[in-house]
């Protein structure tokens, strides 16, 4: 669904392609716009701002007009002179809509001291609701030295409404994005993303952040967990949160710490609980914590149930019998009630109010009968107390009041577990095998490293450099991180629960497991990259924790639809490269304007190496200093932003669509 004030613009009328857009195309048939490039190059060398020329000046003077300052509009026509140039001649209607939405940008006169400094944001600000929100947000991390991995975010939110709700998040939980995010969570901001204007949302952020701040040293696998468990029921508790005012009272100040309780005593990983949206009802109970404790994941089966896989729930009269039972580890009641708690009169037994000895002995004779067990119970129901315990006698070895852990942790859940799905799966086969790839052009293998970035840098020039760049790149290539789901999984599974249990789960058991192993493995490779010479793809880790919170699907689709690919640099710049895609959308040179600034900021990664900077000292002038790769970092996001604040043709064709429907109705 488009947003309000896309809306707007499309009930304007009938599109037309303005006579700037033949003004700027008019004289500017250079092959990839290079006469423009040069001048870009020239000014952005001298350190000073392009001047308005006559391409451009008609599209100053229009959003003038509309209200911008002076000084924003040539800053953000500056920036963007060759890729409105390129819309002009290829996307011509795509340039028309682009520019109402910068007209609507002449309203904010409060923001155009931050687009004289920023002009690349203003296709972002221009595409959302509420402009301020996010401007605000980019604000906060410019003043904290962290604009490019904060825009970043924003690079990987593009829609409208996805960036909406990830200025929302921002604004409330900017110190915990920017940790985590520091700390190599690529896409830890889904976990912030959700509605804090009830109860339940202001009660769930507290939870988050009280809970995160505990965490503020944990490994990157206990954060991993973490991460999994608030993606995987963070909005079933809100909701319920919503509905049940003694739960949302009870969650933060009780609910919580008791889990924690319990993973503190036995050492059982959080990841035994993901799946389990009743694990908080078993902890509302008075001996919640020692249930859990004492008996894993055996109460919720049986207190209940999953139906799911045809696992009845015990009625809720005999909980307290089933609880006592648990609690005392009474072997052959507990087999017993997994074996026949479908049937009506084992559950009449159950009611009977029997000593301990007597009910285990007649269970152990139940269980004994094998097929013949219907005519035992119809047995025991035909005596009263006193009679079954003369006929059963004791129980054969005494009441068994230990349970083996194997039992109680694995055998219980893989029963439960298979036929399941668990969440997140299929994902994981679309992802996890190579989860991506990482380019270190100053550490590449056989030598390639600093010698031959240094040949490069000191060869000739840029486009010497270009060149050859692209060549080490595509040599020094190196799968850093690949994966299959059962090893991912099955390694962290025996380090956290033993190697006996691990190794005898099924792939769908491990699923859980190898999503936080995920996680932490890329906080891994993210983390050991940062402030070097490195850019790598995180295209697919992306699309993983887009598709796996729900969070971010209007930009997930349009990336899809534009083959476009995320990268990400050691100074974390995020940036955007396409692939093929339907000329309709864009046009070859909009896309190639797009992949030649991406290949700029690779070729910066060398400028920015060690052997870059030795050989800038050495006085080669025409290599792209550090300072300078801002420049095509700005024109390459700004493109982006402006591409989805034009809603793309697909969505357009549709409204248009929608829209003669509607006239025909009325006809």
């Amino acid at each position: 669904m488009l947003n309000a004030k896309w809306k707007r613009t499309v009930q304007t009328g009938i599109w037309t392609t303005m006579a700037v857009c033949a003004f700027l195309a008019g004289g500017c048939h250079d092959d990839d716009g290079a006469s423009t490039r040069a001048t870009n190059e020239k000014a952005a060398a001298s350190g000073q701002p392009q001047a308005s020329n006559d391409r451009t000046s008609g599209i100053v003077k229009r959003i003038v007009d509309a209200g911008w300052n002076r000084p924003a509009a040539e800053s953000v026509v500056d920036l963007n002179a060759e890729w409105f140039q390129i819309q002009a001649e290829e996307n011509p209607t795509g340039l028309e809509i682009q520019l109402k939405l910068l007209d609507v940008l002449g309203r904010y006169s409060d923001l155009h001291d931050f687009l004289i400094i920023h002009p690349e944001a203003a296709g972002l600000l221009a595409s959302v609701d509420n402009p301020r929100s996010v401007a605000e947000s980019l604000n906060v991390a410019a003043a904290d030295g962290e604009y490019e991995r904060i825009a970043g975010l924003f690079v990987q939110h593009a829609a409208p409404k996805d960036a909406g709700r990830l200025a929302q998040a921002l604004a409330a939980n900017y110190e915990q994005i920017k940790v985590l995010h520091r700390r190599g969570f690529i896409g830890c901001e889904a976990i912030f993303i959700f509605n804090r204007d009830d109860s339940a949302g202001r009660e769930y952020q507290l939870w988050l952040c009280e809970a995160l701040s505990a965490r503020s040293e944990a490994s990157e696998e206990e954060l991993g967990s973490f991460v999994n468990l608030a993606i995987r029921q963070g909005a079933s508790i809100r909701e319920r949160m919503k509905k049940d005012e003694q739960f949302r009272e009870q969650f933060r100040a009780e609910l919580w710490p008791k889990l924690m309780q319990v993973l503190a005593n036995d050492q059982s990983p959080l990841e035994f609980y993901l799946n389990e949206p009743n694990l908080w009802d078993l902890l509302m109970l008075e001996n919640g914590v020692e249930l859990l404790s004492r008996c894993g994941l055996l109460p919720l089966d049986l207190l209940y149930g999953y139906p799911e896989i045809g696992h009845r729930a015990y009625p809720k009269v005999l909980h307290d019998k089933v609880i006592q039972i648990l609690l005392r580890q009474e072997e052959q009641a507990i087999h017993s009630l997994m074996k026949f708690r479908d049937e009506p009169q084992f559950h009449k037994f159950l009611e009977r109010d029997l000593s301990p000895d007597t009910r285990s002995a007649a269970l152990a004779q139940l269980l004994a009968a094998g097929t013949n067990y219907p005519a035992k119970l119809a047995l025991y129901e035909r005596l009263s107390n006193t009679a079954l315990a003369d006929e059963v006698g004791p129980p054969p070895s005494g009441i068994v009041t230990w349970i083996p852990l194997y039992y109680t942790l694995y055998e219980v859940p893989k029963k439960r577990l298979q036929g399941r799905e668990p969440t997140g799966m299929d994902l994981l086969s679309a992802v996890a095998d190579p989860l991506f790839l990482v380019f270190d052009l100053p550490t590449l293998p056989a030598g390639g490293g600093t010698a031959a970035a240094r040949k490069v840098l000191i060869s000739g020039g840029k486009e010497v450099a270009e060149a050859a760049s692209k060549k080490i790149i595509e040599k020094g290539t190196e799968k850093l991180f690949v994966t299959t789901l059962r090893d991912s999984g099955l390694e962290l599974a025996k380090k956290r629960v033993g190697k006996e249990i691990a190794e005898n789960m099924s792939e769908k058991e491990l699923a859980d497991w190898t999503i936080t192993s995920m996680f932490s493995q890329v906080q891994q490779i993210v983390s050991s990259t940062a402030g070097k010479a490195t850019t790598f793809e995180i295209t697919k880790p992306v699309q993983f924790m887009f598709s796996y919170s729900g969070i971010g699907r209007d930009s997930w689709k349009r990336r899809t639809g534009l083959e476009a690919k995320l990268f990400m640099r050691g100074d974390a710049r995020v940036f955007v490269r396409l692939g093929n895609l339907p000329l309709a959308i864009l046009g070859s040179r909009g896309a190639a304007f797009l992949n030649r600034t991406s290949q700029d900021l690779s070729i910066g990664v060398i400028a920015e190496s060690e052997p870059g900077q030795d050989a800038l000292n050495e006085g080669v002038s025409k290599i792209v200093s550090a300072k300078d790769q801002l420049r095509p970092w700005a024109q390459n996001v700004s493109a982006w932003w402006l591409l989805n604040a034009s809603e793309l043709e697909l969505e357009l064709s549709q409204v248009e669509a929608k829209d003669n429907q509607s006239k025909g109705n009325k006809n």
